[in-house]
């Protein structure tokens, strides 16, 4: 084999090998193309089920917030219907035993039993503000003046919260000749008030 001749040879050797290699790494960058595009594809499909995923949860959470915040809502309006309708109930019955005792429960033993079963029962159903109503109401009625013309419909024992008596004054913020005698009282506030006869009030204040 003359030299020429091998020559010739070995560029061939090195053509085959090339194309080979060549032909590989056309191959080898195919097979990576074909993968990179489904990965893709899967790494975003993962991301956005991740997102619906926490959006789904996020609106889960929100829409439980709102249901038990109009549930919530229910029940305070509820409790303020119930009070209100308790109350207005308690005035029309006490109106009708003060009508029917001429303006004085307490000259009918069973007319100043039921008025103070009545009253204590009341207290323990109501708010604070509304208690102040009751209290402003038998003032009015002079259920709770004790004076010569008026004897004191007794509500020893009843226990009062958080009253103000700011929202009952009357006459310009008097409150002449109030008696609360032998009364439980918490939390309970006078401030501003002209009480005439306080020296005859009879309280058990307690904090």
């Amino acid at each position: 084999m003359t030299t020429r001749e091998k020559s010739t040879q070995t560029d061939r050797s090195f053509f085959v090998t090339g194309s080979l290699s060549s032909l590989k790494l056309r191959d080898g960058l195919k097979f990576i193309s074909s993968l990179i595009l489904p990965l893709t594809l899967g790494v975003f499909t993962v991301i956005i089920t991740f997102q619906q995923h926490e959006a789904a949860k996020q609106q889960r959470e929100q829409d439980r917030r709102s249901t038990e915040l109009q549930r919530e809502q229910e029940r305070n309006l509820n409790d303020e219907r119930y009070k209100n309708d308790r109350l207005d109930s308690y005035i029309k019955e006490m109106g009708k035993l003060l009508e029917k005792h001429d303006g004085s429960i307490i000259s009918s033993d069973v007319g100043t039993t039921l008025a103070r079963v009545k009253t204590l029962n009341i207290f323990r159903q109501l708010d604070p503000q509304r208690t102040v109503r009751v209290i402003r109401f038998l003032y009015e009625a002079k259920q709770l003046t004790d004076t010569q013309e008026n004897r004191l419909l007794d509500l020893s024992t009843a226990e009062l919260f958080d009253v103000d008596f700011r929202n009952s004054s009357i006459n310009k913020k008097k409150l002449n000749n109030l008696s609360l005698t032998s009364m439980h009282l918490s939390n309970t506030t006078f401030i501003g008030l002209e009480m005439g006869d306080i020296n005859s009030l009879v309280l058990i204040l307690t904090s």
